[in-house]
């Protein structure tokens, strides 16, 4: 479990001003322009609770490449309301380029940690997606929550 609440950081970096409503870390550093656009479109899509970017949290994901273990930063993470008694807990992914690091993160996430932290149910509900389209992220964030919406038990 954690909190936003001690987040603390100084960039050089471009940076995207949040909106207080959906995200208590005032900027979200923009290691890509498309982290920018999967910025604006979880402000704008009324089912986000709340978002960050995962900067300075601490929130890793342990995966291998090969023998090699090495930590996965995923770049947001976002609450929303799926219709629930439980907002979902999102694990979103920007990637351009996708290399095999990349294939072996989501790989990772798909079939060891979601299922994973699911099956502990502590701490809710969650899922991974990635999106590897910049001019899509709109479309494909939507098709997600909708996706997601329908699986939530009437």
């Amino acid at each position: 479990s954690g909190s936003t609440a001690s987040v603390n950081f100084q960039t050089t970096k471009p940076v995207w001003t949040t909106d207080a409503r959906k995200s208590h870390i005032s900027h979200v550093v923009l290691d890509s322009e498309w982290e920018g656009e999967l910025a604006r479109v979880l402000e704008a899509h009324p089912q986000v609770i709340c978002y960050a970017k995962n900067q300075a949290m601490q929130f890793e994901i342990p995966y291998r490449i090969g023998r090699i273990v090495r930590r996965y930063i995923p770049d947001f993470i976002v609450r929303i309301d799926v219709g629930g008694a439980e907002p979902m807990n999102l694990v979103l992914e920007t990637k351009g380029y996708r290399g095999l690091d990349a294939q072996l993160k989501a790989d990772t996430m798909h079939t060891l940690w979601v299922p994973g932290v699911n099956a502990i149910g502590d701490y809710g509900q969650w899922a991974f997606a990635e999106f590897r389209e910049v001019f899509a992220i709109q479309d494909e964030f939507e098709k997600l929550v909708e996706g997601l919406t329908q699986k939530v038990p009437a």
